[in-house]
Order: structure tokens, then C-alpha cells, then sequence
């Protein structure tokens, strides 16, 4: 018996038996097949763990109730067996409520780090997130992503991996050659009072309008001298108009900017204004002499990201994610890393001049057998990857080729894995493809795409261009300023600054399991109410509950272990609370291993629900029998360590008190 992994060492003691069967049969089957093959039926009066024998029946020339039947004759020697049932072809078995107790109890009291279960396997993982631009703050969308990636990383070295977390800093495109452009012209930093992501974040913003308007109008100053020499055609008069509308559009976007920073505002306007050279070819210019890497480029866009560096760590610890490396592109051009990609693109048997444009036409080797090898799935045909626009400028997916080759041999890694937004999956899936083209066989088939869907607020639209974003800094603000009314209500006992620490922890837990506790292949509309409310499926209903099971044991002292009677675990809910406990173990290890943070975020709520009805419906710390009393307390303490070990894997502060 593995007291670490108390249900794992139980379904193997099943398995085995079961295997014993089937090789008396003459079938060889792995034991860790079977042990997979072992499950939960639907209900408990069917039984606590189950196994479909009709496979392996069809294999021997039997009828799966008679396998059934022998394989339960295999079993009277199964450690805590109540009774087993043969029905169908399925072999069902109900365990002794004393025995899953007495197991699920010694493992909690001997185990001090209940719900580390290290794998048998060590690897070394690569986790790259948020990534974000350096051109604004993170927002929501960001949140999602980095809270996802850093609960993986938890969830993996919980499993005993060897971890990276890796951000890669796209410095190298238009975007940030823009707010470099921008930041040049008006000649200051961010003031010292500002947080310099958001100030970038404007400035980009506005740079970018004021861009667009300078061209919006010099277009339309065009059509008015052409309508003065002939009459327009019908197609520029629809132009015009358009022309006009989004003149207004960008003057409502840069109202909103002016009464956000009015001096900032009117700097960049100035300045834009007065500039003489064309603001497309200056960009141009600079993100160009950027990736040849002269010095002037280096100095000007590396100050600026640096800068917004700084805002965008500030924010991610506030919420507890960390990296250990912070990779720029720019470094793997100027490494010849990037250039080494395009050579081998433009000499590879699948090369193609597509749309003028120099490509790899990967859809040559998408087989259904390569996709499903490179776990592909996007439905509809892959087009050819572009490497080279016909201008002569890389995609940013030809210089991810070069990056998912450097994260694999810089960190001799096994397995990277990229969470990624889904508007990225055909992007992702054909830079896996070119992967495999390319020879990098073990780096395709190693790299993971970890999709997640997008995230919104509801009442809110975002567009990083005009800067209309709902900033992660924002969200914990508000989610600390509601969290903080509702505990100056109830706890006026505490001290300001204790009431402002769990207010802090309450926030920053529920933006964590929220973003990360949720299917990521589903739409998220993040809720400020909801992820706070205290009735249940939120982090502070979690939290209430460990503090609840933490204010019980604090009030007894301790447990008197020698005086428990387990034979008051035939308790239906003592028995059930005891099983959720024993299976805990595994459910974080399988969370890990299928890189699924909700299935342990939708157990420990089942807990937490499972422990309030037994606590609001039985006698704990006034329970009488003093046997049945340190049962009791026993299995509060189970529920304390399995949801205290559940909230750290999400990155969230157990609390002993709320």
C-alpha cells in the first residue's frame, strides 16, 4: 500500500487479481491496462469500483458473464473486499467502510505532504506563457493564459517533473516598432507616478490613431483634389464615405484616450502632427534596422520593452506567477537561428512560391496519420506556411519555428508546451507540421499546444489598439475592493490590515481558479459576482471551507488517534467524505498527467459540498462518543490537507480563517 496514493495501490491490489485470472486463461494483458480499464460505476449501490470484462472475454471465445463470474472467484483474498458482484460482463466490487477508512486515515496522518504523488517517469518540461506584446499592460485574456500555464507548472512538479516556465517577448514586429516610433517622437519616459506598461499601453494607442487618422486624411484629401478635376467614380465615392466614417471613429477613440491622459494625449498630437516624414516608413525603418541589430534600433526598442517589462511583472506577482527564463526574439535572429529556419525552408522538397510569397506547402505530409501522431485537429484543409512575405519580411510563425527548436535545446527538454489562444491553432498546428518537414521529427511530435478559448467580461469590449482593455491590474482591484466590503461586514473582530490581507488573498483567488479551474476549451465570461460568491463552485467558498475544517481542529487541540472506532465509518456520508479523501491523490495525478486543471478543480468543490452537508447535518466537535468523535476529526483533517494541497496547486493561500 502507497500511503501517498492510498486509491491508485487500491485499484492495483484489483488489478491484479484480475490479471491473474485472465493469465490462468492463457491472455497476456498489462497491468497497467487493467488498471486503467478499472473505474467508479455510475452509482455506489452498483458498487465502488468497477471493470468491463467484454473485450477480453471476446479475445478468450467466452461470454462475458461467464468470465465475470470466474475472474470473482479470483478475488477472496482482495484486501477490504465487502462482497463482489458479476452483472453482464462487469465485475463490480464494494469495499468494507472500515477498511477505506482505516486506509484513507493512515495515509492523511502519515503523509505530511498529502496530494504530492511524484510519477515514476521524471521529465523535463518546458512551459511557455502569456508571452505577451510589450506594448500595453496585460489584459484579461493574458490572465487566462498565464494563471492556466502557472497552474500547470504546479500541477506538473507536483507530479516530481523537472519544470521550465519560459515567456517569450515578441520585440521584433510592427507593433512594438510603433510604440518605439511613438516613444522616439515625443522624447520622455514614463513619469515615475505611472505604472510604465499602462503608460506605453496609451502611447502605443494613441501613436497608432493618430497614424491611421494622418492617413485617413491625407487619403481624403486625394479624392477631394481628384473631385475637383472630374467627377468621382461610384467606388470612390463609397470610399470617401467610408474614409469619413472612420475619421469619426478614430476621433471617438482618441476622445476617450484625451480624458484619460490629456497631457499625453496632446504631446503625441503635437508631435505627430509636426513631423514631417512619413510615420509608415519610419516604423518600417526601425523595425527593420532593429532585426539587422544596429545599435541605435537596440537601444531605442529595448528601452521601451524593457519598460513595459517591468509594468507586466509587477502585475504577474501580484497574482504569484513567476519564469525562469525571458527569452527575445530579437535574440534568435540576431543568433542566425531565425536565418538558419529560412534556409532550410527555401531548400526543402515541400518549398513554394505561394500568393508571391516564399511558403512550405505542409499539406503535402498532413496525412490523417501525421495529424493524428501530431495530435492535429483543426478541421478543413492546411494551407501552405508562409516563411517570407514577398516583400522579404518573416512571419512571426517562421521565427516561432526557430523558438520551438531553441526551447528544446536550451533546456534539453522532452516536452514543451505552448499555451496559446485559439485563435492560434492553425498557426500552431502548421508550425508542427514544418517541424516535421524540416527534420525536427522529435520536436514536433513532443510539442504540445495547450488551447484556450477567450475571455469576457460581461458590459466590456476590448481592443488593444485604441487601448480600450480590461487590464488584469483593474480586475484584482475591483475583485479586492468587493471582496473587501463583504469581509469589513462579517469580520469587524480583525484589524484592518488582517481584513485587508484576506481581502488581498480572496482576490487573487478568485481570478486564479477561476481562470484556471474552467474548461480552457470553452468561452469564459468571468463574472466579478459570481467568482466571489460564497454558496459554491468559487474560490471562496473553497477557502471557507478549509477555514472551516482548520477552525474545528484548532478548537479540539489534536486528535486522540488510539481511541478511533472505525466501525462507525459505516456511515454512508463517513464513508463517502473517506473516499473523496483516499482518492484525492490520484485526481491531482491525473489532473497533471492529462494537463486538466478543472478535473481537480471540480473535485475539490465535490468535497467541499460533500464536508458543509455532513458538518451542518452531524455533531463534530460536540459528538459525545468519544470514539466515533476521533473519527470524526480524523476525517476533517483528510478534507483540511486534500482541499489546503488542492488550493496551492491553483497558486491560492489556504486560509485558516475568513
Amino acid at each position: 500500500m502507497d500511503p501517498r496514493n492510498p486509491y491508485s495501490s487500491i485499484v492495483e491490489e484489483l488489478s491484479l487479481r484480475i490479471h491473474r485470472s485472465l493469465s490462468q486463461r492463457g491472455l497476456t494483458v498489462e497491468l497497467g491496462e487493467l488498471m486503467s480499464e478499472v473505474v467508479e460505476p455510475p452509482s455506489r449501490e452498483m458498487g465502488d469500483l468497477g471493470i468491463a470484462l467484454h473485450k477480453y472475454a471476446k479475445k478468450l471465445g467466452l461470454k462475458p458473464s461467464q468470465l465475470a463470474e470466474e475472474t470473482r472467484g479470483f478475488l477472496s483474498d482482495l484486501p477490504g473486499l465487502l462482497r463482489a458482484e458479476a452483472v453482464s460482463g462487469y465485475l463490480n466490487v464494494t469495499y468494507n467502510a472500515e477498511y477505506i477508512a482505516k486506509v484513507t486515515i493512515s495515509s492523511v496522518r502519515n503523509v505530511e505532504n498529502y496530494g504530492y504523488v511524484p510519477s515514476k517517469k521524471t521529465l523535463r518540461v518546458v512551459i511557455e506563457h502569456t508571452s505577451a506584446n510589450p506594448i500595453h499592460p496585460l489584459h484579461i485574456g493574458h490572465g487566462r493564459n498565464a494563471l492556466l500555464g502557472d497552474t500547470l507548472y504546479r500541477l506538473l512538479a507536483n507530479r516530481g517533473h523537472l519544470v521550465q516556465r519560459r515567456f517569450y517577448i515578441n520585440d521584433t514586429g510592427r507593433q512594438v516598432a510603433l510604440l518605439a516610433f511613438g516613444y522616439k517622437l515625443i522624447g520622455r519616459k514614463p513619469p515615475e507616478s505611472a505604472k510604465p506598461d499602462e503608460w506605453l499601453g496609451k502611447l502605443y494607442a494613441l501613436t497608432n490613431l493618430l497614424t491611421e487618422l494622418r492617413n485617413v486624411k491625407n487619403a481624403l484629401s486625394k479624392l477631394k483634389i481628384e473631385s475637383k478635376s472630374r467627377e468621382l467614380s461610384e467606388s470612390e465615392e463609397e470610399r470617401y464615405r467610408e474614409l469619413l466614417k472612420r475619421a469619426d471613429e478614430i476621433a471617438a477613440s482618441l476622445g476617450k484616450l484625451w480624458e484619460a491622459d490629456k497631457e499625453l494625449f496632446d504631446e503625441a498630437s503635437k508631435a505627430l502632427m509636426e513631423h514631417e516624414r512619413d510615420p509608415e516608413e519610419e516604423v518600417l525603418m526601425i523595425m527593420s534596422s532593429y532585426e539587422r541589430g544596429e545599435e541605435w534600433a537596440k537601444s531605442l526598442v529595448r528601452e521601451v520593452v524593457d519598460r513595459a517589462l517591468a509594468g507586466i511583472r509587477k502585475t504577474l506577482s501580484k497574482l504569484g506567477v513567476e519564469f525562469d527564463k525571458w527569452d527575445y526574439e530579437s535574440d534568435l535572429v540576431w543568433s542566425g537561428l531565425v536565418n538558419e529556419v529560412v534556409s532550410k525552408a527555401l531548400s526543402s522538397p515541400l518549398y513554394i512560391k505561394y500568393k508571391g510569397a516564399d511558403a512550405l506547402d505542409v499539406r503535402r505530409i498532413a496525412s490523417q496519420q501525421v495529424l493524428e501522431k501530431l495530435d492535429i485537429d483543426i478541421g478543413g484543409e492546411i494551407p501552405p506556411l508562409v516563411i517570407k512575405r514577398s516583400d522579404g519580411t518573416l512571419l512571426y510563425t517562421t521565427k516561432d519555428i526557430a523558438y520551438s527548436i531553441y526551447k528544446f535545446v536550451d533546456s534539453n527538454a522532452d516536452l514543451v508546451i505552448n499555451v496559446i489562444g485559439a485563435e492560434q491553432r492553425l498557426p500552431q498546428a502548421q508550425l508542427k507540421l514544418a517541424l516535421l518537414a524540416l527534420g525536427y521529427v522529435r520536436e514536433a511530435e513532443n510539442l504540445i499546444t495547450y488551447i484556450y478559448e477567450m475571455v469576457t467580461v460581461p458590459g466590456l469590449k476590448m481592443s488593444s489598439r485604441r487601448y480600450q482593455i480590461v487590464t488584469l491590474d483593474w480586475l484584482l482591484e475591483e475583485l479586492y475592493r468587493k471582496a473587501k466590503d463583504e469581509v469589513d461586514k462579517r469580520r469587524q473582530d480583525l484589524s484592518e490590515s488582517d481584513r485587508a490581507r484576506i481581502a488581498w488573498v480572496i482576490a487573487v483567488a478568485a481570478a486564479r481558479f477561476s481562470m484556471a479551474s474552467y474548461d480552457p476549451l470553452k468561452p469564459l465570461n468571468f463574472n466579478l459576482n459570481r467568482v466571489l460568491d460564497l454558496s459554491g463552485n468559487s474560490a471562496p467558498y473553497i477557502l471557507y471551507t478549509h477555514a472551516r475544517a482548520s477552525n474545528i481542529l484548532k478548537k479540539v487541540g489534536g486528535i486522540e488517534w488510539d481511541l478511533i472506532d472505525y466501525s462507525y465509518a459505516r456511515n454512508e456520508v463517513i464513508k463517502e467524505l473517506a473516499w473523496l479523501v483516499m482518492k484525492y491523490p490520484q485526481v491531482v495525478a491525473e489532473a497533471a498527467d492529462k494537463l486538466s486543471p478543472e478535473i481537480l478543480g471540480n473535485y475539490i468543490v465535490k468535497m467541499a459540498d460533500y464536508f458543509n452537508k455532513w458538518y451542518e447535518s452531524e455533531r463534530i466537535i460536540d459528538e459525545e462518543d468519544k470514539s466515533y468523535r476521533a473519527l470524526k476529526l480524523a476525517i476533517v483533517l483528510g478534507v483540511k490537507k486534500s482541499i489546503a494541497h488542492g488550493l496551492t496547486m491553483f497558486g491560492v493561500t489556504p486560509l485558516d480563517s475568513i
